[in-house]
């Protein structure tokens, strides 16, 4: 069984791999400085579904309007769909993975995820004892009605960059509250 699974999960990692880095895509680049205002820009105004909220984050300037998706193995962590981004701001490399869950609907993966986030802000692919992900914790934001996952990475110290994580997250957290 546990070759079984450690074949599963290598599988996964190369598919991963090979959904961001090998298409040749061009890295799309945003700027902090050059943000447009959103203050007419809600997000009742988008379809609450996966697609409404990277509509409306792009509507937003936190995904480039030319970025391409990457679709997610979402079931993985018991998530309905995903995709992932990944960008430049302010020159530093951004991925973005957005989940959406039917809060309720969640198999046991799902209910196992949700709860971790709700608790510690963090998440483990396959369980915190498990062997098969190196015990990684991922940090993760939900969304206030439980429908949505965000993963936000950027390595970047620069307090544009911070900021910008937070708004990001903010706006995941306020998607149809």
């Amino acid at each position: 069984m546990k070759k079984i699974l450690i074949g599963i999960l290598g599988i996964l990692t190369a598919v991963s791999l090979a959904g961001c880095m090998g298409t040749g895509q061009k890295i799309e680049k945003l700027s902090t400085d050059d943000a447009p205002d959103t203050a007419n820009i809600k997000s009742s105004d988008y379809k609450d579904n996966l697609e409404g909220l990277e509509k409306y984050l792009t509507a937003l300037d936190y995904i480039p309007e030319k970025a391409e998706a990457t679709e997610m193995m979402s079931s993985v962590i018991g998530a309905k769909d995903g995709d992932r981004y990944n960008f430049l701001v302010n020159n530093s490399t951004v991925f973005v993975e957005l989940y959406e869950y039917e809060p309720d609907k969640l198999n046991d993966e799902g209910k196992r995820v949700i709860s971790e986030v709700k608790e510690n802000g963090e998440f483990y692919v396959f369980g915190k004892d498990s062997k098969l992900d190196g015990n990684v914790a991922y940090p993760a934001t939900l969304s206030e009605n439980g429908k949505y996952l965000l993963l936000y990475t950027d390595g970047s110290s620069d307090m544009k960059n911070i900021q910008r994580k937070a708004d990001f997250e903010t706006a995941v957290k306020n998607f149809y509250k």
